[in-house]
């Protein structure tokens, strides 16, 4: 409780001072990981500056940073080192060759982040596993900066928005997407590939039991978070 109490208050300076509270999340994310790391040849997908690729390192971990923007890698406590560009619907990595996938809130900055599941799946060796977080769109953080307006829809909230405080970094359909916690689970559970190891709230994960409320689940979760298996067969 004592470590999500200060996540929270370097949360509240975020805008103002990014590198404490991102490299925290990274090094508790890192530190609670359910998955052993020594020795693992993993992809940082989505990595920005590279908060959680120095932690999994630090694990352990070799790690391939991988985002579709170059100019993420340059973001305050950047680059990651060793750091590719590449699209994370179609990666050029081959098939079943990594031991881990690590993705924290990508899935919502993509326009079918169905491809990204696609590739995770096609990636990760038999029995190799993936870490994946998402901000789900009903959340209260659901727009990112544009919250509470993007409970208006997105291209309502979006006029909203600039008209009250201009541009902003993450617009609705170019660099923002609506991800649902039901669709998204229901999509994953389809995959022949996959296993759905545990999924939760990643801010308070004994809270699990709002996953298996449909419409509650798609509001207070925050972030969800799934843990997955590449199966053998």
């Amino acid at each position: 409780m004592a470590s999500r109490r200060e996540l929270f208050r370097l949360f509240l300076a975020e805008k103002r001072d990014p590198v404490p509270f991102h490299e925290h999340l990274a090094q508790q994310t890192v530190a609670e990981f359910p998955f052993d790391l020594v020795g693992q040849l993993v992809i940082d997908l989505g990595c920005g500056p590279g908060h959680y690729t120095r932690a999994l390192r630090r694990a352990g971990a070799s790690v391939m940073p991988i985002d579709l923007d170059p100019s993420e890698f340059l973001l305050p406590g950047g680059p990651p080192k060793d750091e590719t560009v590449a699209d994370g619907g179609h990666l050029p990595i081959r098939s079943a060759c990594v031991d881990g996938v690590f993705c924290s809130n990508m899935l919502e900055h993509v326009p079918d982040h169905r491809l990204v599941l696609d590739e995770v799946e096609r990636v990760l060796r038999p029995g190799g596993w993936a870490w994946i977080s998402w901000t789900n769109w009903y959340s209260p953080w659901g727009g990112h900066e544009l919250s509470p307006f993007h409970y208006l829809g997105p291209r309502l909230g979006l006029a909203v928005y600039r008209r009250l405080r201009g541009e902003p970094k993450n617009t609705p359909g170019l660099g923002l997407f609506p991800v649902h916690v039901g669709p998204t689970l229901a999509a994953v559970r389809r995959r022949p590939g996959l296993e759905m190891v545990a999924v939760a709230p990643r801010y308070w994960p004994r809270q699990r039991w709002l996953l298996r409320v449909p419409v509650i689940r798609e509001v207070f979760t925050w972030n969800c978070v799934m843990l997955l298996r590449r199966r053998w067969t």
